[in-house]
């Protein structure tokens, strides 16, 4: 796969705002966003949950609201993303981020760290791939069931969600994902997408 030079010179709207955001949150909770979002890029799990996180910014005294966290997340999904896909080294993560000024030491060493971590992962052919591959999806099913044992359910007969979808790829071929979430997590991934509705609306 080709790749281009990793290069911050155009990002969305409202990124540097998200920034400003990303700078003001305390760096164990930063750490754990990362993680979340590169979890989410791999498709290990449906969504960030950007409510948990809201509410555990919000007990560490910090002022903030639910979109701007949500901006927060958006701001690194795209970042990291943007890095996979130009397959970027640490070193050329953190130097794009220390051009633009706009990070604070403090978001740069959790970024460095995080990615140090699942970089790797991320720029891997079969990685990219699947990060960047945007298909389209053309069939989304879902169903409440009740678990009787899991790892992110430690209580038995603890309801969830489970998700299939089917994505046509741009290659022609049909691929069918599938996961599981939690209640709290799939009513995250409702709000995000009715959020998704509402932006389009304006476009």
């Amino acid at each position: 796969m080709a790749t281009t030079q990793f290069n911050l010179q155009r990002v969305p709207q409202g990124f540097y705002t998200a920034v400003d955001t990303i700078n003001g949150l305390p760096q164990d909770i930063l750490a754990e966003m990362c993680q979340e979002v590169g979890l989410f890029l791999q498709y290990k799990i449906g969504s960030v949950n950007t409510a948990r996180f809201c509410d555990r910014i919000q007990q560490t005294g910090v002022d903030t609201s639910h979109h701007e966290v949500q901006s927060a997340i958006n701001a690194l999904t795209f970042l990291f993303r943007s890095a996979a896909s130009s397959q970027a080294s640490t070193s050329e993560l953190v130097q794009q981020l220390k051009v633009s000024g706009a990070w604070t030491k403090d978001s740069l060493a959790v970024v460095k760290h995080v990615w140090d971590q699942q970089g790797k992962l991320l720029t891997a052919s079969d990685s990219v791939s699947q990060v960047l591959n945007i298909g389209q999806l053309i069939d989304m099913k879902w169903r409440l069931g009740v678990a009787i044992g899991s790892d992110t359910c430690r209580n038995l007969n603890s309801p969830f969600v489970a998700m299939t979808i089917k994505i046509a790829e741009p290659s022609g071929s049909v691929v069918t994902k599938s996961f599981e979430m939690t209640v709290p997590e799939f009513q995250n991934f409702s709000r995000q997408m009715k959020d998704m509705a509402a932006m389009l609306e304006t476009v």
